[in-house]
């Protein structure tokens, strides 16, 4: 098996709301952010366009079909994983829909999949970010510095 971590691993994810405000987060199974509530996303594939590739990573981790993701951002994810360092470039996107998650849907590498309140929310320290930039939520970025710096994350916004 490849190991797409020993390259630059260009990916999107997408921040999906529904009218209740509640945000669409799959629990990921494997990779450097096994365990944690993410925005659904992953990486694009050779001649993919990054518009297409989101609407198809939120399908697979989520079985919901996104029609109308507007971009946001791109950030630059340095870290590491399993004694290994990563470099990731992730395109941001955001959409909304009030499709409802199959309740015998299995994602690809996805252990659950929730719409979640961000009140109720444990959001992983690259989410603070992403999610603070969109202005969805209003983090402070001493606690978002922190948070990465506990994650052994540094990001950059390009």
């Amino acid at each position: 098996m490849e190991d797409k971590f020993c390259k630059i691993v260009t990916g999107v994810l997408a921040i999906i709301q529904n009218s209740k405000k509640e945000i669409l987060f799959i629990k990921q199974k494997k990779g450097p952010y096994a365990g944690n509530w993410l925005l659904p996303g992953g990486s694009i594939e050779k001649s993919e366009t990054c518009d297409r590739a989101v609407k198809r990573e939120v399908y697979e981790e989520t079985s919901i079909n996104i029609k109308n993701p507007q971009f946001l951002n791109v950030y630059e994810i340095f870290g590491e994983w399993n004694e290994k360092k990563y470099h990731v470039l992730m395109f941001v996107y955001k959409d909304f829909t009030d499709d409802k998650i199959p309740s015998d849907f299995q994602g690809d590498n996805v252990d659950d999949i929730r719409w979640i309140s961000l009140d109720k929310a444990e959001l992983h320290s690259t989410n603070k970010l992403i999610l603070t930039d969109a202005q969805i939520t209003d983090i402070s970025q001493e606690e978002i510095r922190q948070s990465l710096d506990a994650d052994k994350v540094f990001m950059n916004k390009l």
